[in-house]
């Protein structure tokens, strides 16, 4: 036992001596991989001395009732061992400091207490061991346990920020923000920074140099140039750093931090492209502009920060919590500390009844419901209204015709109902304003006339029934309008273009060209489609603007192989799920590339085979993510190896494919190669991905990616 303690002391003394050198050259010292990762492991070993501390204190106060022959030996070798565990946790912290970005002033105090709680402890072992009076025993300890307290403290202000602990007990408000006094930075944009990055890149840790939490550093940018490219949100580094792989160190937040959704992406990449303007308010936008909508609509579901309300129901763990969150369904706090929750969806096109159905695991904790723009139906108000204490239901411009809204007047505490753009009339509306807390109620682009409010409102007089938008005589720009039948259409199936408001007139092209208000067939009943194509349409109204040409890739189901196979399997990052992905007619979305729908290949082509037997394909349409900032670009070139089986297969054709001249939006575009008009049964199909990245992209010379979600044969 003396050997072993004699060992363990001089491997304590070792560290200390290290320790003491680290401090003077940390500047000139490159760590190794294994070093770093066990730098790493310092916020796991660190609890290991505090909680031997802990019991060495309790030992001690209860030595003299303890066997005197052998308490003394377990007192001797638990601050040995309390010893080593702090050495070896000082040392691992030291590796952790040259890794990451933190504030210098924060990280010194950290880690001048780390290593002098480390020398502590060793000075402890050597007293106790030579009988040194209990005064001076102790002293040592009591020194030994406040730096404890400031090493713990300054350790949580790198990892949590300023103030964490005491947070709770502090009632300093901010001040109160609406969207008419405060700018659209400070309002719409910097919430979305503090939940999402702020806490890497604040004054005591500031990743990659940079400080967000203040605008004028956040202008500055940090050691690789400036966050935001103003106007150009496809070149800024904070947005690529949104798309790219969660493996890639780059990608931002980093793995395992709550990461943006798709609305938090698109109201940052909105307030870019109209200049990042830190001052400006939204009433000095134009209407049209993307940020006035975006930002209009997180006015509308954000709760009054002046008048919080403390709410008593139980809440849920933070666990359950992360588990309803998915790519399109953001569920988060209403605010800090309060069990009430809010629920968002995003993208029409992957919305499933089943994620409404899901939160039924919150059912008692929902006060904020936002649909707006999903495909919601009457058929899910029912559900809906079985969230006992929700307060505020978006359901504007969704597919509810107003049949079921009867439902709701169960909901005790809804004081917000937002039915704008939908096709809700009166008498549907009625048995809704029975609601018993229900105060306001938009209506706007609805069928429900300006008398039929006057009527409801002399019944309801405590509810407020908003009919206008907008009280000047502005002219307004038109949204877009949009397929109904997004996704794969059905073989021989037909395309139905729609608007959200009535009496619109949409021309839409299929070649290429792009419609006016003239130009374009008009569109009056749903068309024909036999094979992929790219329709471009654009509405018109008299007295106001025509709306942006809309632009979308109409995939048309085809001929189904007897037979896939991949020869080359897909990453394993992305895998999607194996070669049925390639014809299940799920699509995939441009800004989520981890998910199911999509599979990858980088370090090797994508190869695949086909086998047909009674119908054979003339072309064939790939559909791919582009998503440049990703690294997902269109294959380099493809190649066609076809014959009557895979033995015999032979190359038949290669092609080159154009590459981006620089970055432009994300979307998911189709990639049509001719094949053979000879019948073959057989199709090999090669795909390589991009080998080095453009001299234009930022990450010049780094491997791309290729991203497949379906492929069609016609």
């Amino acid at each position: 036992m003396e050997r072993l303690q004699r060992i363990i002391l001089n491997i304590i003394f070792c560290i200390q001596v290290l320790l003491i050198f680290l401090l003077f050259f940390e500047d000139q010292i490159q760590l190794p991989a294994w070093l770093q990762v066990a730098g790493r492991m310092h916020p796991l070993v660190l609890h290991i001395p505090i909680g031997m501390m802990i019991f060495l204190v309790a030992l001690i106060l209860l030595e003299k009732w303890l066997d005197q022959a052998v308490a003394p030996v377990i007192i001797n070798f638990g601050l040995i061992l309390t010893s080593l565990s702090a050495s070896v946790t000082a040392l691992f912290g030291f590796f952790l400091s040259l890794q990451g970005d933190y504030g210098a002033e924060a990280l010194t105090r950290h880690k001048v207490s780390g290593v002098l709680l480390s020398f502590l402890c060793y000075l402890i072992v050597l007293l106790y061991q030579q009988k040194k009076r209990q005064s001076v025993f102790f002293g040592a300890g009591l020194v030994c346990f406040v730096t404890l307290v400031v090493a713990g403290h300054t350790g949580a202000i790198l990892t949590h920020g300023e103030n964490f602990v005491l947070a709770p007990m502090t009632h300093d408000k901010k001040p109160v923000l609406t969207v008419e006094t405060a700018s659209v930075y400070h309002f719409a944009v910097e919430p979305i920074l503090e939940k999402k990055c702020f806490s890497c890149h604040n004054e005591s840790k500031a990743k990659g140099g940079l400080i967000m939490t203040t605008v004028e550093k956040f202008k500055a940018g940090g050691k690789e140039g400036t966050a935001f490219t103003e106007g150009h949100p496809e070149a800024s580094r904070m947005i690529k750093a949104f798309y790219l792989p969660l493996s890639d160190d780059k990608h931002m937040p980093p793995d395992g931090k709550p990461q943006l959704t798709s609305l938090e992406i698109t109201t940052l990449k909105a307030w870019i492209k109209a200049g990042a303007d830190f001052d400006k308010k939204l009433a000095e936008y134009k209407t049209s502009d993307s940020l006035t909508f975006i930002t209009t609509a997180f006015a509308s579901s954000t709760p009054d920060q002046e008048n919080q309300v403390l709410y008593t129901f139980p809440g849920l763990s933070d666990d359950k919590v992360a588990k309803l969150n998915t790519p399109f369904r953001s569920v988060f706090p209403l605010y800090q500390n309060s069990p009430a929750l809010q629920a968002d969806f995003f993208v029409k096109k992957a919305f499933e009844v089943k994620a409404v159905e899901e939160l039924k695991a919150a059912a008692n904790q929902l006060v904020v419901v936002n649909l707006s723009r999903m495909p919601v139906t009457d058929k899910e108000i029912p559900l809906l209204a079985t969230f006992k204490n929700l307060e505020q239901l978006n359901l504007n411009f969704t597919a509810i015709t107003g049949s079921t809204l009867g439902e709701l007047k169960a909901l005790k505490h809804l004081k917000l109902l937002s039915l704008s753009g939908t096709a809700i009339k009166a008498k549907d509306l009625a048995p809704a304003l029975d609601a018993p807390a229900l105060h306001t109620v938009y209506l706007w682009n609805t069928a429900v006339t300006d008398a039929e409010i006057e009527a409801f409102q002399k019944e309801h007089p405590k509810i407020t029934l908003i009919k206008d938008s907008f009280h000047d005589n502005t002219i307004l720009r038109l949204s877009k309008p949009s397929l109904e039948n997004e996704g794969v259409v059905k073989r021989n199936g037909k395309v139905t273009l729609k608007h959200t408001m009535p009496g619109v007139t949409i021309r839409y092209t299929r070649d290429g060209t792009v419609p006016d208000s003239v130009k374009g067939t008009e569109f009056k009943e749903p068309f024909p489609a036999t094979e992929t194509f790219v329709v471009k349409a654009q509405a018109c109204k008299a007295t106001w603007f025509c709306s942006e040409v809309y632009e979308s890739t109409v995939f048309v189901e085809g001929i189904h192989p007897v037979k896939m196979e991949f020869f080359n399997e897909p990453d394993p990052q992305y895998p999607g799920e194996g070669v049925t992905s390639l014809m299940d007619h799920r699509k995939g979305v441009s800004d989520v590339l981890k998910e199911p729908s999509w599979l990858a290949y980088r370090d090797k082509p994508f190869a695949a085979g086909f086998w047909f037997d009674k119908e054979f394909p003339k072309s064939m349409v790939f559909s791919y993510a582009r998503n440049l900032g990703a690294f997902s670009f269109p294959p380099t070139g493809i190649e066609v190896w076809a014959g009557k089986d895979e033995k015999d297969a032979k190359l038949i054709q290669r092609i080159k494919i154009d590459q981006p001249k620089g970055y432009d939006p994300n979307k998911v575009a189709a990639l049509t190669i001719p094949l053979s008009p000879h019948p073959y049964a057989f199709y090999k199909i090669v795909a390589h991905p991009v080998a080095k990245l453009p001299a234009w992209h930022d990450s010049k010379g780094e491997k791309g990616w290729v991203f497949f979600d379906e492929v069609f044969f016609y």
